[in-house]
């Protein structure tokens, strides 16, 4: 089955974005789904307050919200704004701590993409982007505002919505891996437009990431495990990495949930050696550097770590396992 959200995301990658607003709990109750009837424009309460238990997330920039669960939260993996002309642009929520989250096939998660429109209608996008081998698609309102929803033909349960507003398509959708979690769809049904964006509009500056050269970053890891310094490893990572065997499917993963799998494998007498010069440059993956751990009883692994700079910062970006000595 098609999980198309879990592809764009892998595609656009991962990258900090300004820290969104999140609103305190008030009282009511949240909206259920819309009608699966398709001869009519299937239609949900409004909801003028948060729901009971959950919390508002707001993002000010993109002009929308979202109730999530108590321990739903951004994930450390979000893309955040990819491109401004035309917007691109993607955030997913999760359930998990943040030490766990691994985004993989089959991990429950609701994305909300936010993107210029290209002259679709909400259905049409709905019916070219978000769809499985069973979905429908009709008219919604939710909220007040119209727009499209996608839904499974067997069960009318809800998949993905979609609105339209500055010329630009709001889309939330869940995954789905042949078992129904209502939590998920029940998530979908909260996003509302909000009235104001503020991308593209004059702001304040957006701070400066501090620079850091690749050589301190390399310098930083190679010290890190060798004192097996926790906090000093994931000091030279991003917030979110791809990790995975080379060939294979990468997971996406925050640093915290790569870093707390460290202290299990120096505890079984895994060693890591880095090898810090030369600082090799892969021409379709980047600059990267070499490192071989080496557990006993068992075959030396060879892991790269690739080396990605946003803007003139420096940080680790993907841990490659590949077999040694490739």
């Amino acid at each position: 089955m098609r999980v198309l959200i879990v592809t764009t995301l892998l595609l656009l990658g991962c990258s900090p974005v300004a820290s969104p607003r999140v609103e305190p709990t008030a009282s009511a109750a949240p909206p259920p789904s819309a009608s699966p009837a398709a001869t009519a424009v299937a239609t949900a309460p409004a909801t003028a307050t948060v729901g009971a238990g959950l919390t508002r997330y707001v993002n000010p920039e993109l002009g929308y919200s979202v109730d999530l669960p108590a321990g739903w939260h951004r994930a450390a993996c979000s893309r955040g704004i990819a491109t401004t002309s035309p917007l691109q642009s993607s955030e997913i929520f999760v359930g998990v701590p943040d030490a766990e989250e691994i985004i993989r096939g089959g991990t429950p998660f609701v994305g909300v993409r936010v993107a210029d429109a290209g002259g679709l209608t909400p259905q049409l996008w709905l019916e070219r982007n978000a769809f499985q081998p069973d979905m429908r698609f009709e008219p919604v309102t939710v909220d007040g505002r119209t727009g499209a929803r996608a839904f499974f033909e067997t069960t009318g349960t809800t998949y993905a919505l979609a609105f339209a507003e500055r010329g630009w398509v709001y889309e939330i959708e869940r995954t789905y891996f042949g078992v129904e979690e209502p939590v998920l769809e029940r998530i979908v049904m909260t996003l509302r437009v909000l009235g104001d964006a503020t991308v593209g509009r004059a702001s304040a500056p957006t701070p400066t990431p501090t620079p850091r050269s690749i050589e301190s970053v390399v310098d930083a890891l190679v010290d890190g495990f060798a004192r097996k310094d926790l906090n000093a490893i994931s000091e030279t990572m991003a917030p979110c990495l791809s990790v995975g065997a080379v060939p294979g499917d990468p997971d996406m993963r925050s640093r915290a949930a790569f870093v707390t799998t460290l202290p299990s494998e120096f505890a079984a007498g895994t060693s890591v050696r880095l090898q810090s010069r030369p600082i090799d440059d892969d021409p379709n993956l980047g600059r990267f550097v070499r490192s071989t751990w080496s557990r006993p009883s068992q075959t030396d692994q060879r892991v790269d770590f690739l080396l990605h700079a946003d803007g003139t910062r420096w940080s680790v970006v993907a841990v490659l396992i590949r077999t040694f000595p490739n």
